[in-house]
């Protein structure tokens, strides 16, 4: 095992460096740092430090740096004498600092240095412009800011986002927080930021987004060396980034038919039905997208629809109904994932007018008979409503999809009844007319009472009425004659 590591250590790769950085400071001797630690008083002139160059922060008070000189360098504080350290606060601390955008005057610097040394335990810092007495400088405000970043480093934006969004839709949104400006995006180019709001176009899939830190590939450095304090510089502090998922949602588009007479589910003929209707949905350029059929319920559902604008029209009708030639325009959105139209549906209708007549075969004329009383049926032998004649021998009906049987009920005394009629209403027309025709029935021979004459004496033969009227009609005249004579 020794000998494995002995022969991996010199291709493994370290964090630290010989000597390679050169630490040096350039004093102000006009300000003048306070240290109050272990009950007294330790007073230096302010030392804006640099490494390689860079702007660096004293990090172990009471301890002398060597000036003008060489030192080590690493990213990892437990190579150097420090421990126990909150170095993600430290780096933030050192990042906002002195140099940081707008961060350029002396005074960020001093604040950057004693807000260092208190994380470092120091009880108490201030400036001054002497070393003993003098004027303070008020440095609060430099303090107060640097602090209000360090504060919000981890504070992430924060957006008002739907549960759910159509695909195709596209939105702003505006940071709560206030903090996107130091963030970047990353996962998704169909996310942009700009200034405080993020902008979002809604794919099929994948919608999650990660908004991180603003990255310049550096890190925060530390330089030690033997007998020395431990330097820094801080051009990053560390990454830090959140994941956001935007749930992505299809709409759909619902037709409801309805028949127009009961304004309801239930259809208005018991022969017709509102399944098999046809509906072509069609983008707002005209292009047919999808063909559905509505289900027994009269429903038909588009599914998977993105953002838009689209055009319904039934196709194709189902039994028993007019065509709806209605265009029907909607549309889908974030706002709007399920649109319903409503489809009034017609039913195919005739209406029936019946004529009843009486064909008089002694005057050779139809004579249109009232107060008959006629009954409509379904074909299953059901009644559905009688109906009587008017004066003129007319009932009018509007009957709706189907077939009937319409059967004559009552007669008047010598005349027949109709044979039963078939009606069938299967397509849209203006109207049915028919002429049911009554017959008188044949004339049976009504015997009189005939009127028993009774024989005369000794003839021995009958005679009827008639002929003994005549005989004496002709004795009398003979006697008168006679007379006369």
């Amino acid at each position: 095992m020794l000998l494995t590591i002995m022969l991996i250590l010199p291709f493994m790769k370290v964090s630290a460096a010989n000597m390679d950085s050169y630490i040096d400071w350039n004093l102000d001797r006009s300000i003048f740092a306070h240290q109050y630690r272990n009950g007294s008083d330790h007073v230096t002139n302010l030392a804006m430090i640099t490494a390689d160059g860079k702007v660096a922060y004293c990090i172990e008070p009471g301890i002398t740096a060597d000036k003008g000189s060489m030192y080590n360098s690493t990213d990892d504080i437990n190579i150097t004498n420090l421990k126990n350290v909150d170095v993600k606060r430290l780096s933030l601390i050192g990042y906002y600092g002195y140099g940081y955008e707008n961060h350029t005057i002396k005074e960020y610097y001093m604040a950057t240095q004693e807000l260092i040394w208190r994380l470092m335990g120091v009880e108490n810092v201030w400036w001054s412009d002497s070393k003993e007495g003098g004027n303070i400088i008020n440095i609060e405000s430099y303090k107060e800011e640097i602090l209000r970043l360090v504060n919000t480093y981890e504070i992430s934006p924060k957006f008002n986002f739907k549960n759910k969004y159509i695909v195709c839709d596209e939105f702003n949104l505006e940071d709560l927080n206030n903090v996107l400006v130091g963030y970047e995006v990353t996962g998704n180019n169909s996310v942009k930021k700009d200034g405080n709001k993020i902008t979002i176009k809604v794919k099929e899939n994948d919608n999650n987004f990660t908004l991180r830190r603003k990255q310049n590939g550096k890190k925060a450095k530390f330089y030690y060396k033997n007998g020395y304090q431990t330097i820094g510089s801080f051009e990053y502090a560390y990454d830090y980034s959140k994941n956001y998922d935007i749930k992505q949602e299809y709409g759909k588009i619902i037709v409801n038919k309805i028949d127009k007479v009961t304004n309801s589910k239930v259809s208005s003929s018991k022969y017709a039905s509102l399944k098999g209707a046809e509906y072509t949905l069609y983008d707002k350029k005209g292009n047919v997208i999808d063909i559905k059929k509505t289900d027994e319920n009269g429903i038909a559902t588009f599914n998977n629809l993105s953002k838009g604008t689209y055009v319904i029209k039934e196709t194709k009708e189902s039994l028993g109904y007019n065509r709806d030639i209605s265009r029907y325009e909607t549309y889908v959105a974030t706002t709007r994932l399920e649109a319903t139209i409503d489809s009034y549906e017609k039913i195919i209708e005739n209406k029936i007018v019946i004529k009843k007549v009486l064909d008089d075969n002694k005057d050779g004329i139809m004579i249109p008979e009232k107060d008959i009383e006629f009954g409509l049926y379904y074909d299953d032998g059901t009644l559905i409503n009688t109906y009587v004649t008017d004066k003129d021998g007319i009932i009018e009906l509007v009957l709706p999809y189907g077939k009937y049987v319409l059967k004559q009920l009552t007669k008047k005394d010598g005349i027949d009844i109709a044979p039963d009629r078939v009606i069938e209403v299967l397509d849209a027309r203006e109207g049915q007319y028919i002429t049911i025709i009554n017959h008188r029935l044949e004339e049976e021979k009504i015997e009189e009472n005939e009127e028993v004459i009774e024989e005369l004496p000794n003839t021995g033969k009958t005679y009827n009425i008639s002929y003994m009227i005549l005989i004496l009609s002709l004795g009398i005249i003979y006697y008168y004659e006679k007379k006369i004579i």
